[in-house]
């Protein structure tokens, strides 16, 4: 009887002391560098924009067609696995102002189909510098959320598009999709046309 008794306590003091506690809430933290923003110059027409060399990789890419109707550039996040295209076009009349703005909203309607809301669109006006912008934002599981476009409306147009290169869920990419929005808005109101003084 005795063994038995102290068999139950000890059993009763082990198991005691291996309290299982709920995990507590676990939340998503991702660091990015703060951004520093240099100028950047399309060439051979001197239009600049500042864009954040603290977290990106900038490239231009080599147009196969003439190199005066688009200039491009990439602007790659390696900590986000996603990519910034950017064109820029001197308008005339083999690039149109609004046939270059229907092939983005055709390319816009593509990943809209495939969101459950409505896209969110800001403008942007400067009329000291002749800037005219939209940005497109779109949620939901897409790999471009975000599309825009800088104009004078005469002589330049400068479109972007936000790619990501991995097939993610919008929630977990929010935080890294408000800091790549952070340097868009800052690339729209950086930009200079250089035929406008």
């Amino acid at each position: 009887m005795n063994f038995k008794f102290v068999y139950i306590l000890l059993f009763l003091f082990c198991s005691c002391e291996n309290v299982e506690l709920p995990k507590p809430n676990a939340y998503l933290r991702l660091d990015f560098p703060s951004p520093t923003y240099k100028e950047n110059v399309f060439e051979p027409k001197s239009t600049t924009i500042e864009l954040n060399t603290a977290s990106t990789l900038i490239t231009d890419i080599k147009s196969t067609s003439n190199a005066n109707s688009v200039i491009s550039k990439s602007i790659s996040y390696p900590l986000i696995n996603a990519e910034i295209k950017l064109e820029y076009y001197n308008l005339n009349k083999s690039n149109k102002l609004n046939d270059r703005l229907k092939q983005l909203s055709d390319f816009t309607s593509i990943h809209l189909k495939k969101s459950s809301n409505s896209p969110k669109i800001q403008e942007f006006i400067n009329q000291n510098k002749k800037v005219y912008a939209s940005i497109i934002n779109i949620k939901g599981d897409v790999t471009s959320p975000s599309q825009f476009y800088a104009t004078d409306s005469v002589n330049n147009l400068l479109i972007g598009i936000l790619n990501l290169k991995s097939k993610t869920k919008y929630d977990s990419v929010l935080p890294a999709l408000d800091y790549i929005k952070t340097d868009i808005y800052h690339l729209i109101e950086s930009i200079k046309w250089s035929d406008i003084k």
